[in-house]
């Protein structure tokens, strides 16, 4: 029969007791500390506990090479083993893992102690790269860098100095690739350019945080070009940016189908507002008068339009971001707009969106309604028109110069074949 436990036994005591005093120095020992020798035998050769230096926010693996170190000078030859971070190449900043002192804290330090360590101390790149991680990521899977391009384009007729037209183009950047990081949270999307979302692996807050970040940093870099101009034409823009956005979102968190006018506009700001920010601050940059505004404004519309047309109907779009992610979005793009309010009697492409589907043959059917109402035709023709604009528009701006043909690409890029 087996044995009875005693009342006093551990199964009636949910707290296991502290370890003997025999055993206390292995309990409190240091994590950085080397583990005791073993013999032949494998039985504990004890030793005695080393103290342990107090460390102001030494980095874990600082503390290990600093152990490792003296335990070599005291105790002869110790075999070292390397250590390696869980991300490969990725580090933390020193005050990610403290190392606990055996100093105990003292209060009255706070009576007089400077604290305002960001007047001592410089910002580490260390720590940059913490807040930068969800942007650097995004980096690291470039685009088709429109912007850019169109920059490269305009500056054909602007001819801006070298050195603002880095930094312009430089600030483009990181505003568009800050403000797809937000997007894609705002979205609930799954992939951008064929990867894994952002905050899918740094998670919602510190991507939204690293965007937010990053929209300061252009501002910083806005800043050197020394221009009055430059930092009203970021707030203008930005602020453009975000009106458009927020509209987007509202139609599509209300299930409120927009007027095709509504959309212009909300394409206008959301859009165009970064496309205006390169040309405008390029603009103050330059010693030519020429006005490029206009013409920008018809490209973002193309621009948009054609994306739009593109999420639902593009082979490569389904590669990248998922088959058609408007509809699983909910999104009121240009096709979708056109098809609802084509027989508003008819609920079905409403209550489709409403659902925010995944279901690949629930959208092919999405697809096929739309086709049947002409939307995609409509949307074909639209942004044949706007192109035939915009052609137009840089003719008159170039005026006889020969300086148009890097527009005349652009616009070529985004037509589609009927």
């Amino acid at each position: 029969m087996a044995a009875q436990p005693s009342s006093s036994s551990s199964a009636a005591n949910p707290f296991p007791p502290l370890p003997s005093s025999s055993s206390n120095n292995a309990f409190f020992q240091s994590p950085a500390a080397i583990p005791p020798r073993t013999s032949s035998t494998h039985s504990a050769v004890a030793g005695p506990l080393r103290s342990v230096p107090e460390t102001d926010g030494i980095s874990p693996s600082a503390a290990a090479t600093s152990s490792s170190h003296n335990n070599n000078n005291n105790n002869g030859h110790k075999r070292q083993r390397s250590r390696k971070t869980s991300l490969g190449t990725t580090s933390f900043p020193s005050t990610a893992m403290p190392i606990p002192s055996q100093t105990p804290p003292d209060p009255n330090r706070f009576a007089s102690e400077d604290f305002f360590l960001n007047t001592r101390r410089t910002w580490s790149e260390e720590k940059d790269k913490v807040l930068t991680g969800p942007f650097d990521y995004l980096n690291g899977h470039p685009g088709k860098d429109f912007r850019s391009a169109l920059v490269k384009a305009f500056d054909a007729w602007l001819e801006v100095p070298a050195e603002s037209l880095e930094i312009i183009t430089r600030a483009v950047s990181m505003l568009h690739t800050a403000s797809l990081l937000v997007d894609d949270v705002e979205d609930n999307s799954q992939l951008r350019r064929g990867f894994p979302v952002a905050h899918t692996i740094f998670g919602i807050p510190q991507t939204i945080n690293s965007s937010n970040y990053v929209y300061f940093c252009a501002l910083q870099e806005i800043q050197k070009l020394k221009n009055p101009k430059a930092v009203s034409i970021f707030a203008e823009e930005l602020l453009n940016l975000h009106r458009g956005q927020g509209m987007d979102l509202f139609w599509r968190d209300t299930l409120t189908c927009p007027t095709e006018d509504d959309y212009l506009e909300m394409v206008g700001n959301k859009t165009g507002g970064l496309f205006r920010l390169g040309i405008k601050l390029m603009q103050a940059e330059s010693r030519s008068l020429i006005d490029c505004v206009p013409l920008v404004n018809v490209i973002g519309l193309v621009f948009q339009i054609a994306d739009d047309y593109h999420n639902l109907f593009s082979k490569e779009y389904t590669a990248n971001k998922g088959m058609c992610e408007d509809l699983t979005e909910g999104k009121f793009s240009f096709p979708v707009i056109h098809s609802v309010r084509s027989n508003l009697g008819d609920m079905q492409l409403l209550n489709i969106l409403r659902q925010k589907t995944e279901n690949e043959e629930v959208k092919r059917y999405a697809v096929a309604y739309m086709e049947s109402t002409g939307s995609f035709e409509y949307t074909r023709k639209v942004l044949a028109v706007l192109i035939e604009r915009a052609r137009r528009m840089a003719d008159e701006v170039d005026d006889g110069r020969g300086k148009a043909d890097g527009v005349h690409r652009i616009l070529d890029r985004m037509a589609i074949e009927e």
